[in-house]
């Protein structure tokens, strides 16, 4: 029987969330309708790619989440009290953009690396704008030396956005990075009516935008999914065991396994075959920076929660 509108999902459907802004929501059924959603209670937490049990409301055009299912996994970041603030859920593929200009942080790069590390998913670094810098800087060989596929990209010359779509096929990914490094022109690069789509949404959470405010999910060509997210100035990974930080650094966690003390930290400890890895060349000291620099901001915030 075809749904109408108001009807509802099967017993046992899951209905994907694909834009939350608070309490209101767009979700998604499986039959590819999108619904004007929002949630019962202010206790109910709901992110995009989250999900959902729902159902409609008599008289209304929303209908109401009830019931969040268990996540595969969440990206989470520090808020300033040191908690941990949910940015989206149930990703296969974390997709980490920086650009030529802005000049790149890659202090947060390595952040959301490490954030998909500690994920256990899939995660990839772009360079957009080459047709400023088509070498590009000298970091992104050290990423492809970790086995981080490595994609430098043009919106104005169409440079590498074919190799992009590939990457974004056939999974649920992230788009992450430093505002203005053109997230939304690459987005739509690879899905031309992404634009039209980001204005629907705005329209059904009753929300006008310009710019990317809060998560959203976008359909791919390729029977992807690709969730765009506001820019950042600053990132931070929510961890809970100081322990964690290093094993969000591949090369890290690879020379921690013979460290003489299963919770080494890699500063001062004897027997630290980090630190015999970084005297050595095989770790760079700039991404032995970032994990110092993310290690103690974890700490400080920890201790500011107490």
């Amino acid at each position: 029987m075809t749904r109408t509108r108001d009807s509802a999902p099967d017993d046992g459907e899951w209905l994907t969330v694909t834009a939350a802004r608070g309490h209101r929501l767009e979700l998604e059924a499986a039959d590819g309708r999108r619904l004007p959603a929002r949630t019962k209670g202010k206790k109910l937490r709901v992110v995009c790619g989250d999900r959902v049990a729902a159902g409609p409301i008599a008289g209304e055009a929303d209908w109401l989440v009830t019931e969040v299912a268990p996540r595969d996994n969440v990206l989470a970041r520090i808020d300033g009290r040191g908690r941990p603030e949910k940015l989206a859920a149930n990703l296969g593929q974390l997709v980490v953009t920086a650009a030529v200009l802005p000049e790149p942080d890659w202090f947060i790069v390595d952040r959301y690396l490490c954030a998909a590390e500690l994920m256990d998913i899939r995660a990839a670094v772009v360079l957009n704008k080459i047709d400023l810098d088509p070498a590009g800087p000298e970091e992104l060989a050290g990423y492809a030396s970790l086995g981080y596929p490595v994609l430098r990209v043009s919106v104005e010359s169409g440079a590498g956005i074919e190799t992009l779509a590939a990457l974004l096929a056939d999974r649920v990914s992230m788009l992450v990075g430093q505002s203005g490094v053109g997230k939304s022109s690459l987005i739509n690069a690879v899905v031309p009516a992404a634009g039209q789509r980001i204005a629907a949404v705005s329209a059904a959470t009753r929300e006008g935008r310009h710019t990317t405010v809060a998560a959203e999910m976008i359909a791919l060509p390729r029977c992807g999914r690709l969730i765009d997210s506001p820019g950042v100035r600053d990132f931070a990974p929510h961890i809970a065991d100081d322990v964690d930080v290093g094993a969000g650094f591949r090369e890290i966690r690879e020379a921690s396994a013979r460290c003489r003390f299963n919770d080494c930290l890699h500063r001062s400890e004897p027997g630290c075959a980090v630190r015999e890895a970084l005297e050595e060349g095989r770790i760079s000291e700039r991404r032995y920076t970032s994990y110092r620099r993310l290690l103690n901001l974890t700490r400080q915030l920890r201790r500011d929660e107490w």
